[in-house]
Order: structure tokens, then sequence, then C-alpha cells
């Protein structure tokens, strides 16, 4: 992932949150979003709702039987997909399949940044 540096605008702005122990949504630093997690109809899919973020995530795996030359070692993959909508740090076809996913949902601020 590429770092997005921030700029002084979006710092202050953090820090003044944390400050006023508030978030974007109105939440106070406690507080959690209502979780909700279901499970699809394929084997391994599920499906976690946080607030009104979505999210889905499929698991799968495949077992081979290991080389002779080398019996007691394996080869693990991981493959993941992220939305470039999720973070501006991800970058869209970078060793995936183009990033398809779902991507959080916005909303209405308690603060206004002000420069």
């Amino acid at each position: 992932m590429k770092e997005t540096p921030l700029s002084a605008c979006e710092r202050d702005f953090i820090l003044k949150a944390i400050e006023e122990k508030k978030r974007l949504d109105g939440r106070q630093t406690y507080d959690y979003r209502k979780i909700k997690i279901s499970f699809g109809t394929d084997y391994g899919c599920c499906f976690v709702d946080l607030g009104q973020t979505r999210v889905m995530a499929q698991v799968s795996c495949e077992l081979i039987a290991p080389k002779e030359s080398r019996p007691n070692e394996g080869i693990m993959f991981f493959n993941i997909e992220l939305s470039p909508l999720a973070s501006p740090a991800f970058e869209q076809g970078r060793g995936g399949h183009g990033g398809e996913g779902a991507a959080p949902a916005g909303g209405g601020g308690v603060f206004s940044p002000v420069c």
C-alpha cells in the first residue's frame, strides 16, 4: 500500500476529534456500532454488517499431498481483494483481480474541518 500523508488540516481535525472524544458519526470513544454476522448460501461465505459498513468474506482451501522430497513441508497462499473505496491507500488492480468488494457507506459528520 502506498502511504498517504495527512495535511495539516486533516491532522488538526483528527486531534480535535480525539480531544473532544467524538467520532464523525457522533459516537463517543467507547460506543460501538451494531454488528450483525450472517452466513451465505455457499460454504465458507460470510457477511458482516458493522453499522452501515458491509463486508463479504469468502474462505476456501485445497489440500494437496506434499512432494516426496519434502514430506513435512507445505505451501499456503493468501489472496486478498480490497476495494479502492475502502481506503485511498488501496490501489486498484495491484496483486488481485481489480479490487472488487464491499465499500463502507458514507455518513453525516459531527465535525467539519476548518482551515
